[in-house]
Formats: C-alpha cells, structure tokens, sequence
C-alpha cells in the first residue's frame, strides 16, 4: 500500500473515534446521511459503515443477546462461515461477537465482517465488506485491524 497516511474519525454524537488508512473516503448516501448514527467509509471495494443502534434496537438486543442480535442483522442470501455461528471478540474492552458471512452478487460474492458491540446499554454495528477475493489480502485486513484497534468509545 504506497499511502500509508491516517485520519482520525472523531464523532461525540455518535460516540466513537478512530484512526483510519486516509485511502478511505467517507460515502454519501441520501438513504443513510445520518451522521448522528450512521458512518460508511469507502476505497474501491472495501466499505467499513458503523451504525449507532436505534433506542428500540438497544431493548431488543438486551433481550436477544450479542450473538442472536448479530444473526438478526444477516441478510437472507448470506452464509455464514464460521462453524456455530458468531463468535466473541473484544472492542474497546467491551464484549463484542462478531460473524463472517459470504453475500453473493451478480457482479461477484462479497465477504462481510460484522461486529456487534454493545457499550453502556448503546448498541453499535461495525461492518466490513470487500470482494471474496480480497477480504483477506494484507491491504484489507490493514485498514480492518487499524480501525479495530484504534476503535474507542466517546462517553458524553
């Protein structure tokens, strides 16, 4: 990767900051241009998106569980790859499960990395997606792990 420059993605009103490969470039979209509660981050087929869970989504996913929330969150085509399906992780000390799914599409199959984190009753859903074949390429898995391990929650 020649540009190895950072930024650093500060939001208190959606709670989070992080460093992140400045390749990435934030995505317009009109659907989801909700800067309070929705973040897509975007270099060629790679896309990192954050969602701040609704107050609703929060009561269900302390109902639910991380790991029966997350599988809510998978799209009816998706397949899982991992064996019993999510596992658990940690993200900025906070128990976090996460799951690994392949989402075909006419233009090829995606692989997609969900984390569903939740932190002080907030529920948050991190997500990255690049083609199948490039998911775990050392440049993907670079700008991933960057975000994760630069990932903290902003309390107000």
């Amino acid at each position: 990767m020649e540009d190895n420059l950072f930024k650093r993605f500060y939001n208190k009103k959606l709670g989070v900051s992080f460093f992140y490969n400045s390749l990435l470039t934030p995505q317009k979209d009109s659907l989801i241009d909700d800067p309070e509660h929705d973040l897509q981050l975007i270099y060629d087929e790679l896309k990192f998106r954050i969602i701040k869970l609704s107050s609703a989504a929060n009561v269900g996913l302390q109902l639910l569980g991380l790991e029966n929330g997350l599988r809510s969150s998978l799209g009816e085509n998706e397949t899982i790859t991992e064996d019993n399906g999510p596992k658990q992780y940690q993200i900025a000390g906070n128990e976090t499960a996460y799951t690994t799914t392949i989402y075909p599409t006419p233009s090829g199959n995606y692989m997609i990395r969900r984390y569903l984190v939740s932190h002080d009753g907030k529920g948050y859903l991190l997500a990255f997606q690049d083609k199948l074949e490039k998911f775990e390429s050392d440049q993907s898995q670079n700008i991933i792990e960057t975000i994760l391990e630069t990932f903290r929650f902003i309390d107000s």
